[in-house]
């Protein structure tokens, strides 16, 4: 069982929990009221975690000697003329759409058809670069 500790507490010995979460790397759950829990951790923990969330680009070479670049993941598709331009594009596009997520957060977790994307879309959140974004895909 991960510790748990009261919002109060919490506020009392922050540095202690920092601490611990990120010396000895325990996560741990703040509780406030009766149902409110938020869980802290370390982020190259969850990126660890998330990288079961795999992102894998679908390449389509068009008729038209363009490249069609689709991530069912989560919904999104380019074209550009190369496929290093479809990449950046798509890129650019799974930026908009992290941020999109979420500036709209409340709307995507109750969608069912965008619910599943969460996970996606912190991968994208926890990069700190373009070109670490275009790393998640599994090419």
């Amino acid at each position: 069982m991960l510790t748990e500790i009261k919002f109060t507490n919490a506020r009392k010995t922050l540095t202690d929990i920092y601490d611990n979460v990120w010396h000895r790397y325990l996560p741990v759950i703040i509780n406030r009221h009766q149902n409110e829990e938020v869980l802290l951790l370390r982020r190259e923990l969850q990126q660890d975690i998330l990288k079961a969330y795999l992102l894998k680009p679908e390449i389509l070479p068009e008729k038209d000697g363009s490249v069609t670049v689709a991530l069912n993941e989560i919904d999104i598709a380019v074209n550009a003329t190369s496929l290093g331009g479809a990449l950046d594009e798509l890129v650019k596009e799974m930026k908009i759409y992290a941020q999109d997520y979420l500036d709209r957060l409340q709307l995507f977790l109750n969608a069912p058809n965008r619910k599943t994307h969460f996970p996606y879309v912190m991968r994208i959140l926890l990069c700190d670069s373009d070109q670490e974004i275009k790393s998640l895909l599994d090419l």
